[in-house]
């Protein structure tokens, strides 16, 4: 008769495991318990257990420990593993060990009966021919080909490692095996979705696992992190083309059993010959999954591209700045929606580069929201939260739309602190938009508000004090005022970007505001 020590530090586990369990039906008469590691090990090495059943954690002496311990005195015991614990390492262990089976925490009897049954088969197998092999891991099956889908994507991965987990598995892998390795990224709530629901990367691997189990579809899977899942689809015979058509085919079914399409990227890397190649592959598809950034697409396939990284004007903050200050909101708008246009082109640019880019862009916004005493944020504790913000967005296009609609809140709440009705704001937004606009007039104004001529210069008047050519000279003169302070640049220059095409009406108007001429004005800066 066979004898079993069961070793937990919870004592409703154990003691519901032994009063739960049928134990005469598997053969088992002995039923030894200890409520840690060390005390099991004691136990074992005076009753010798042909199996040892054991949770994964517990003080003094863990299970893998008790366990190593326990196959020195006794190589043939069979050994499952219970825990509640998602750690590799212990995972690891158990492969290594060879133990027969891992549990999950909260025990289910069926389950636990399974491992039991297997373990009771070994035994009498080993009884009948002591040179048989151990059939394991019909429960850790997962996780073995998990850690072998995680080995190969390492190009310096030990080869005997993958050599020994393949050997684990049972897996027959011919040299000329076509794979491509699909990455998946579950993207999450943002900003801008903030009721999306967001799916952990268990939950998908689940789904995919069921996939490889029910498909026709030969793979491996694991959890890379909390955002990612590989995938490694292959066939030991057939075409590159056709590998291709099933990794489309399993990627479109995996989307289809999502709650939504839009919640994952799922990339294809390249199409490779070989387990060898699988590094190579899964190096493609976390390419692939950076150019997904630029297209927004659910589903993409890699492509060589030869485009060069983008290079980011370092005064690009410096005029965004300029365009908020003198609320200029339509040219703050363009310049991130052409920023973006641009940056597309350039799908070899690293994303946290871009995303870098487009924080000092925000940043920019706050400084000068802050200097109007206008708060963009509810809760903002500095550049950190700033950062974590940015870094959620999984497109350019939502960095680009969570910016825009920053800028257009900052736009509102200045109409809101300024004491003027909306036609007069609209009408100095204009005017501040288009100063540098030789043709600006009140004409041009009249267009754009879709209001008479007259009626504007009325109501400008009334609400301001002055006439609306007075304000555009008044303006123009300010701005360059700013632009003076450059040296390097000539009156002329700086009369042609204020708006004024005549050098000599330029400096009149100059003169009348200021009472001193462009000239006489960048002397006094040098004084």
């Amino acid at each position: 008769m066979l004898k079993i020590l069961i070793a937990d530090d919870d004592p409703f586990t154990l003691q519901g495991i032994i009063g739960s369990i049928p134990w005469e039906e598997f053969g088992i008469e002995t039923v030894l318990q200890a409520s840690n590691g060390s005390k099991a090990l004691d136990i074992a090495g005076r009753e010798r257990p042909q199996v040892l059943l054991t949770d994964v954690r517990m003080p003094k002496m863990d299970g893998i420990e008790l366990a190593t311990a326990y196959r020195e005195l006794n190589p043939s015991c069979q050994i499952i593993f219970m825990s509640g614990f998602s750690d590799k390492q212990y995972l690891k262990s158990a492969i290594k060990l060879k133990a027969i089976s891992y549990v999950e925490k909260p025990i289910e009897l069926t389950e636990l009966e399974d491992a039991l049954r297997l373990a009771v088969s070994q035994i009498r197998s080993k009884d009948v021919n002591p040179n048989a092999e151990i059939i394991v891991y019909s429960g850790a099956m997962p996780i073995i080909s998990s850690e072998l889908a995680l080995a190969i994507t390492k190009a310096q991965s030990v080869k005997e490692r993958i050599n020994e987990l393949v050997s684990l598995a049972g897996y027959h892998f011919s040299a000329r095996m076509r794979l491509q390795t699909l990455l998946v990224k579950v993207r999450k709530k943002n900003q801008l979705k903030p009721e999306q629901t967001e799916l952990t990367a268990d939950y998908i691997y689940n789904l995919v696992y069921s996939l490889l189990t029910e498909s026709q579809t030969t793979g491996i899977a694991a959890v890379k992190d909390d955002a990612h899942i590989i995938i490694h689809l292959y066939v030991n015979s057939g075409n590159l083309d056709d590998l291709r058509d099933a990794a489309d085919r399993f990627a479109s079914n995996l989307l289809d059993i999502l709650p939504g399409k839009d919640m994952v990227f799922v990339a294809s890397g390249k199409p490779v010959i070989g387990l060898a190649g699988a590094a190579e592959s899964y190096r493609t598809a976390v390419v692939t999954l950076q150019y997904m950034f630029y297209n927004n697409y659910s589903v993409y396939g890699y492509a060589e591209l030869q485009t060069p990284a983008y290079t980011f004007d370092p005064n690009l903050t410096k005029v965004f700045e300029e365009h908020l200050s003198n609320q200029q909101i339509r040219q703050a708008i363009r310049l991130i929606s052409s920023l973006t246009f641009d940056i597309k082109q350039h799908k070899n640019t690293i994303v946290n580069n871009v995303k870098e880019a487009y924080l000092q862009l925000l940043l920019s916004l706050v400084r000068v929201a802050g200097d109007h005493g206008i708060a963009l944020f509810e809760k903002a504790d500095g550049w950190g939260f700033l950062w974590r913000m940015m870094s959620e967005f999984d497109t350019i296009n939502e960095l680009k739309d969570f910016l825009v609609m920053k800028v257009e809140l900052y736009a509102s709440l200045i109409t809101q602190q300024s004491p003027y009705s909306g036609i007069v704001n609209n009408i100095l937004q204009y005017v501040h938009e288009h100063y540098s606009d030789i043709q600006l007039s009140i004409g041009q104004i009249s267009n754009h508000t879709m209001l008479t001529s007259s009626y504007l210069c009325n109501r400008f008047k009334q609400e301001t004090g002055q006439t609306i050519n007075h304000y555009i000279t008044q303006y123009r003169v300010e701005k360059a005022k700013e632009l003076l302070r450059d040296p390097s640049r000539k009156v002329i220059d700086v009369s042609f970007s204020v708006g004024y095409n005549n050098g000599d009406y330029f400096a009149k108007c100059f003169r009348k505001i200021t009472g001193r001429t462009p000239s006489e004005y960048r002397e006094e800066l040098k004084g």
